[in-house]
């Protein structure tokens, strides 16, 4: 399956229960046919644990382990690796709502649109 989008997550040393509800509020969205891509850049505080966790409980979940470089870094390992048809980004503190994606990605292939 080629998903429709890949979400990008930048993640470094984010408190790890706003790491949870970002990550729940992924895997959680109406649309299922989205590649989850969570880039550990180089967090010391547990978060690549938690990372970790999730990746083993869910298949559209990919994991990237860096040394510290940045977010900016952090979002082109993503985007290197993603095979979405558009890819999302979300900061690793933030959430989003369970249609976000569904919505985004309607409005975007309603209009034919290169970007949402």
């Amino acid at each position: 399956m080629i998903p429709k989008i890949s979400v990008i997550v930048p993640v470094y040393n984010t408190p790890c229960e706003d790491l949870k509800k970002c990550i729940e509020s992924i895997i959680n969205q109406t649309l299922k046919e989205i590649e989850i891509i969570l880039v550990n850049d180089g967090s010391t505080n547990g978060n690549l644990e938690i990372l970790k966790e999730y990746a083993r409980k869910d298949k559209r979940i990919v994991l990237i382990d860096q040394q510290n470089q940045g977010v900016s870094a952090s979002r082109n390992a993503g985007i290197n690796i993603a095979k979405g048809q558009y890819i999302g980004f979300v900061d690793s503190d933030d959430w989003i709502e369970d249609n976000y994606y569904e919505l985004l990605y309607a409005s975007a292939i309603k209009e034919n649109a290169d970007i949402a």
